[in-house]
């Protein structure tokens, strides 16, 4: 069992560069995972009825204790994450298909591997669970609004079809994982431990077969959708920091609320450009999980540097004052 943890841990450390492999693998050789592109909607399902079985009451609780700070994390997703990718999609001249994948990008809920960035980056854990709980559960209405008010100057979109697609593939699988993670109590509590893995896992199926089926459109314009979905992400952490400023919330509320902004669902955008348009709108939510995953960790070690260089400072001033006054 020690050598399972131990084996989680360091799968957990090196998720971004284990990204970064699978996506290089599967561009490279798009036959090691072009079978999953079938399958992505099922894994997907997976997915969502893990977060449900690790989610608790309790994870909603920071609703109560500390609604405004949740009420952020849904209005700079929901509200401003849209807009961003409207605007880069024309600052950067994208095709139609390929714009509404960015903005897509933007309309879905707070990704999977929002809560274990928050727990590296010394974040507020609670708030990031809870807002990610609160933002997917609220998906079904708010992916298929935004996305039609910006993504409808591109194409035609189906509120009900999609609405039914969120229904099928987050709201059920999460409602079903939490139900029997309330009425089985401590029996799941054991899965716990490897169902983030396992998770993780799944999440490499889908940026594996969702790269390989655009592997020609990666190619030749991989380096602009890269760039737009770099600054799309960078623009989640702008707009935290600057509300998080304006009103004043502590450094670990506000690691959280930039993680949960910047870092989307994008398995199910994947899911969701595949179901309902075509391989190319899936290309952002493709490009976004390596670029989410790996600035992602990048920004927690920067955020654990800044703490030990606070704590060694700190403790150096306390030891200067006390042999000050001796």
């Amino acid at each position: 069992m020690n050598l399972f943890k131990q084996a989680n841990q360091a799968f957990t450390r090196y998720l971004s560069w284990v990204v970064v492999g699978i996506a290089i693998l599967s561009l490279s050789v798009p036959a090691s995972f072009i079978w999953a592109a079938g399958y992505i909607t099922y894994v997907l399902q997976f997915i969502m009825f893990t977060m449900g079985l690790t989610m608790k009451p309790s994870d909603f609780s920071e609703v109560v204790k500390k609604p405004w700070q949740v009420f952020i994390v849904v209005f700079a997703q929901y509200l401003l994450m849209p807009l961003s990718g409207f605007i880069l999609s024309r600052g950067f001249k994208l095709s139609a298909e390929i714009a509404l994948g960015l903005i897509l990008v933007g309309c879905v809920p707070g990704g999977t591997s929002s809560n274990v960035i928050a727990y590296l980056s010394n974040g507020d854990l609670p708030l990031s669970i809870s807002a990610t709980s609160v933002s997917t559960l609220i998906a079904p209405l708010l992916t298929p609004v935004m996305l039609s008010l910006y993504g409808g100057a591109y194409l035609d979109i189906s509120f009900a079809a999609m609405f039914m697609s969120i229904i099928q593939v987050v709201f059920l699988p999460v409602v079903l994982g939490l139900s029997l993670s309330y009425f089985l109590g401590e029996k799941t509590k054991k899965a716990e431990t490897v169902l983030p893995t396992f998770s993780s896992m799944a999440v490499l199926i889908v940026l594996g077969a969702t790269v390989a089926v655009n592997q020609e459109n990666l190619l030749s314009t991989g380096l602009v959708i890269f760039l737009a979905v770099w600054l799309h992400n960078l623009s989640g952490y702008a707009i935290s920091y600057f509300v998080c400023g304006l009103l004043n919330r502590d450094t670990a509320s506000t690691r959280s609320i930039a993680i949960e902004v910047a870092l989307q669902n994008t398995g199910l955008a994947a899911s969701l450009g595949l179901a309902h348009f075509s391989p190319a709108t899936a290309l952002a939510a493709a490009a976004g999980t390596i670029v989410h995953t790996l600035f992602g960790t990048i920004y927690a070690n920067l955020c654990r540097r800044k703490d030990r260089k606070e704590r060694t400072l700190s403790a150096y001033a306390n030891r200067t004052e006390t042999v000050a006054s001796l």
